[in-house]
């Protein structure tokens, strides 16, 4: 998980906050895998691996129950540097169940999060979330509710502008409900979702080059959706094998009390391979497509690290990367990523659209062995920017 608030089209605001909390949760309380009887009859330590004496915060995660602070540094180029603040409230520990497959797999407590989040543009916000997981993971609930204050560019729709931008502010209230079933044991989830956003826009310039019509300004929309997921990951921060993947489909309606009447369909696929007892691959693929007139806040966008976030807006969307993490040490990793996206107005100019590219390096400290939970820094360039993440894990956080 990139720690970079993804706010330059306010289609992202709503999955950024259960990115948020998801994120916030990983970050404080992770899974745990079954561990041996102690060595020694002494207090272990909460900061410190006795087999290696390095820097570990295993024992300080498992000793952790009820509310905890958490803070985050956002560093999206969108919105610049900001800080989100959030507390933690464990309702549970963590379990490992065991997959379809046989294979043990560990999965999220429940959890609640309040949080905040400010950053140099004077971009705000703030909201509550939860992540219920009952049933032993055969039930699965994510849902947050808040309200955002967003200072952004628009480089308008297929990049009209040609790399010029207008400043507006968008004041958004959302709120975005899921709940996901286990279908028959397997490693297959399918449940419904509801996603509703209430937006206030005002441009810098009363006179807009970027096609927006006046009634897109102050609007909001509302709409159902069905998802299908699969998840065979050995674990969801630094997994060294296995497949997650999505299908889901929204459709936004009058009878909802949207303003706007059209349907979503996204897709991706993450997949995990391990070349070698030290090196990782991983490669994702992504599409989305509206069906219908989207409102300018909702329309797909490129999502890689090194493009600021709403750089890249049409209808259309696809894109493919590729993540190599190698492990030099019992520790320290390397990591190198690249990827390219294309954005069009419809599926069929996809096949001709521009390729936008982005390439980068980082490092992971692997901070809690027993959870297999790594952090590090990433540093990533695109034709347009370049930008730093603190990340936790990979760079596609999925729940």
């Amino acid at each position: 998980m990139c720690i970079a608030l993804h706010t330059t089209s306010q289609s992202c605001w709503w999955p950024l906050c259960a990115v948020m909390v998801v994120g916030l949760m990983n970050s404080t309380h992770v899974f745990a895998q079954s561990t041996g009887p102690a060595e020694s009859q002494s207090k272990p330590s909460l900061f410190r691996d006795p087999s290696d004496g390095g820097f570990d915060i295993s024992g300080f995660l498992s000793t952790r129950t009820g509310f905890l602070p958490i803070a985050m540094p956002i560093t999206e180029p969108a919105v610049g540097y900001g800080l989100a603040l959030g507390v933690s409230y464990f309702h549970e520990k963590p379990q490992v169940v065991q997959g379809s497959d046989g294979e043990k797999r560990a999965i999220m407590p429940s959890t609640t999060v309040l949080f905040g989040a400010a950053t140099e543009n004077e971009t705000w916000g703030a909201g509550v979330g939860h992540l219920g997981v009952w049933d032993k993971g055969h039930v699965r609930y994510m849902g947050a509710v808040g309200y955002v204050s967003l200072n952004l560019d628009w480089f308008g729709k297929g990049d009209a502008l040609h790399g010029r931008s207008i400043s507006y502010t968008n004041d958004v209230a959302f709120l975005y409900q899921q709940i996901n079933f286990q279908i028959a044991g397997s490693n297959f989830f399918i449940g419904p979702y509801y996603r509703f956003l209430s937006t206030d826009s005002t441009f810098a310039f009363t006179t807009l080059n970027s096609r927006i019509p006046d009634f897109e300004l102050q609007s909001q929309i509302s709409g159902v959706g069905l998802d299908l997921s699969y998840d065979t990951r050995d674990q969801p921060f630094s997994p060294t094998k296995g497949i997650r993947a999505d299908i889901n489909y929204s459709q936004q309606a009058d009878w909802l009390a949207s303003d706007f009447d059209y349907g979503k369909l996204a897709m991706y696929a993450i997949v995990y391979m391990p070349l070698s007892d030290k090196v990782v691959l991983g490669v994702h693929l992504d599409g989305q497509f509206n069906v219908g007139h989207a409102p300018f806040y909702d329309l797909t966008m490129l999502n890689m690290r090194g493009v600021p976030l709403g750089r890249y807006v049409d209808n259309d969307e696809i894109l493919a990367e590729a993540e190599l993490r190698w492990d030099i040490t019992r520790r320290w990793s390397l990591v190198g990523f690249g990827g390219i996206g294309r954005v069009a107005d419809n599926p069929g100019d996809l096949l001709n659209a521009e390729n936008h590219p982005a390439v980068g390096a980082g490092f992971r400290y692997l901070i809690a062995e027993q959870y297999g939970l790594r952090m590090g820094v990433d540093v990533a360039h695109s034709d347009d920017d370049w930008a730093a993440y603190i990340t936790v894990g990979t760079g596609w956080l999925r729940p």
